[in-house]
């Protein structure tokens, strides 16, 4: 639940490009976390009611991070075929596939400023004949990461 956690992932198989944003499961984190506020609870609360939050604040830490890392999307960008699709997962199993576009172009992604607990964030959107709300991106490193990846690296070959 830091800033510094890995929030999406970009990569590339064969000519397909991924855009995940799957959330890994850490289990240091889980035990810093807990560990953390166990101590704080039994200083602050004593031994047996210190003891019971911190087992609530595990399990609702567990199912939060275990949530993010079951269900998740990724946004696929074929080269060869120009297709942008996205996959909403389970488990690695797809449970919806949604066609974007026929035809990907990348000057066709909007990015929305937003303004979440104080902190700008950047909304990541396709622009169709509606607009497709891909990803909520936390700082505009990570924007400028993306930018830089579909510009460079994304070559959409024309099937003529």
């Amino acid at each position: 639940m830091t800033d510094r956690e890995v929030y999406f992932r970009i990569s590339k198989n064969g000519h397909i490009h991924t855009l995940s944003d799957r959330i890994s499961f850490n289990w240091k984190e889980l035990l810093m976390w807990t560990f953390t506020s166990f101590l704080f609870l039994i200083w602050l609360l004593g031994i047996g009611i210190g003891i019971f939050i911190a087992i609530l604040t595990l399990m609702g830490y567990i199912i939060y991070r275990f949530a993010s890392w079951i269900y998740y999307s990724e946004l696929k960008i074929d080269e060869k075929s120009g297709k942008l699709t996205r996959l909403k997962k389970i488990l690695d199993r797809t449970q919806k596939t949604e066609l974007i576009n026929e035809k990907f172009d990348p000057n066709r992604f909007e990015y929305t400023e937003l303004t979440r607990s104080g902190k700008t964030k950047f909304l990541l959107s396709y622009r169709t004949h509606k607009n497709n709300e891909l990803l909520i991106i936390r700082n505009k490193t990570d924007k400028e990461q993306i930018e830089k990846y579909i510009a460079e690296k994304i070559i959409i070959y024309n099937n003529v």
